[in-house]
């Protein structure tokens, strides 16, 4: 309260009693700004962005696409790392048992990771598996599908879109509308954690959603260049196999979706088919060497691109980004 003041005689003005009044105000007024602001911040924030830990870069930038600024997120594995030989440290325990919510693929792209975070996970954490409706569709096929494949090679030796392409491969975040499911179940866990602020994240995921359906159709608009005969995408590692199979594309490797180690016979029978059928270009991955694919280069006259399987990071900083890069290299070296 403002004490009372002594009020001049009419038409005098003290000027030093002003200077005091003056004062006084400024105090209280700046008093009640200090308390108004404090006020308009918590109202504004609410509280601090849940914390989220994924495993990978990639998931992470899904995550921020859906939490935006009512997240915090962390990536396990640093972005342009191999997630196949990834190496976790005690640091990563401390971050995910401080976590709301843990991000993981699933479909065995980060299952070295399973121990890990069973282990320090938090019982009031929520553990999204963002892949784990679309490995339950494909684990989910008719015995008659099965049977189709009893009898196959199954060491992956120069796999390509000829035989259910994808099957088994985790990388589902190849075909953008898979990556549509992987944002909603990311969404619905997020929501789980934060129900308060669920009008945001379901806002959040449908205006990413509009994004990655114009993606889809980016990508198809920019692959059809190139001829349907050209249309073979040779790479390091069998990664691509959704994609192959989104734009009708066909996808051949030197080694498995899991990077296991590469054999004789898959160098010999890639090398045969970049040959015969004359395909102009290969693929290198920078998560991994490209020893192999220079040597196929060399003896067939191919050239060498670069596609990225997961989020490089720099210039390529984003889920859109990486895909919109991927489909430019195809059409600039197959065309």
């Amino acid at each position: 309260m403002i004490p009372d003041l002594i009020t001049p005689k009419p038409g005098l003005i003290n000027p030093g009693r002003l200077i005091t009044i003056l004062a006084i105000l400024a105090v209280v007024s700046l008093t009640f700004a200090c308390g108004e602001s404090e006020s308009e911040t918590d109202s504004v924030d609410g509280s601090d962005p849940i914390s989220v830990v994924t495993t990978t870069g990639l998931l992470a930038d899904l995550v921020r696409n859906v939490g935006g600024d009512l997240v915090a997120v962390e990536s396990l594995v640093p972005l342009g790392a191999d997630a196949h030989s990834f190496q976790s440290t005690p640091e990563n325990s401390v971050a995910i048992s401080k976590a709301d919510v843990v991000v993981s693929n699933g479909g065995g792209l980060d299952q070295f990771l399973d121990s890990v975070i069973d282990g320090a996970l938090s019982k009031d954490a929520v553990h999204i598996i963002a892949a784990a409706a679309l490995v339950a569709s494909e684990e989910g096929e008719t015995p008659t599908e099965d049977a189709d494949h009893e009898g196959e090679d199954t060491d992956h030796e120069g796999q390509d879109a000829d035989h259910h392409a994808g099957e088994g491969d985790p990388h589902f975040w190849q075909n953008p509308l898979y990556t549509v499911e992987y944002t909603e179940t990311i969404m619905e866990g997020l929501i789980q954690a934060d129900p308060e602020n669920q009008a945001s994240y379901r806002s959040n995921f449908d205006s990413y959603k509009e994004q990655l359906i114009k993606l889809d159709f980016d990508i198809a608009s920019t692959l059809n260049v190139v001829d349907e005969d050209k249309r073979k995408l040779v790479t390091f590692h069998d990664a691509f196999g959704h994609f192959a199979e989104r734009y009708g594309w066909e996808a051949v490797s030197f080694v498995a979706s899991d990077a296991s180690q590469v054999t004789p016979n898959a160098i010999a029978d890639v090398l045969e088919r970049v040959r015969e059928e004359g395909i102009p270009a290969v693929f290198a991955e920078p998560q991994f060497s490209s020893e192999l694919l220079d040597n196929a280069a060399t003896v067939s006259g191919a050239e060498i691109g670069i596609i990225y399987p997961d989020l490089p990071g720099g210039g390529v900083d984003s889920y859109i980004n990486m895909m919109l890069f991927n489909a430019k290299s195809l059409a600039r070296l197959l065309e």
